[in-house]
């Protein structure tokens, strides 16, 4: 482990209380990518994350992932872009990552038809 690491780690501690809030936090939310962060999280994991979403949400969810914009995903679904936005970031909160890449990289898997 180099020293980055380490200051990484130790930065990543400190916003924990217990040593096993920081164990679960990390084993939880896996490595950092030059993208973005890896979730440790297996198909059926991220299944369930996906079927925690609103309709709506799921909607959005699978335009983004597509690699479409927020703009292109609000004219498909026929909302104004501040509601996309509502959505993408309620998404972003349920499935524990903070932007386009890292949803990408943890969820390009996941099908419509939710069998991972």
């Amino acid at each position: 482990m180099g020293l980055m690491d380490k200051i990484k780690k130790m930065l990543l501690k400190s916003k924990f209380e217990t040593a096993e809030l920081y164990e679960k936090e990390t084993t939880i939310f896996g490595s950092q990518t030059s993208y973005g962060k890896k979730l440790n999280l297996s198909p059926d994991e991220k299944s369930k994350l996906v079927k925690n979403l609103t309709p709506r949400e799921k909607e959005t969810f699978f335009i983004l992932l597509g690699g479409y914009s927020l703009k292109e995903a609000a004219k498909q679904l026929g909302i104004g872009y501040s509601t996309a936005n509502t959505y993408q970031t309620a998404i972003y909160k349920k499935l524990h990552v903070n932007s386009r890449a890292e949803l990408i990289i943890n969820f390009r898997d996941v099908s419509e038809t939710g069998d991972g």
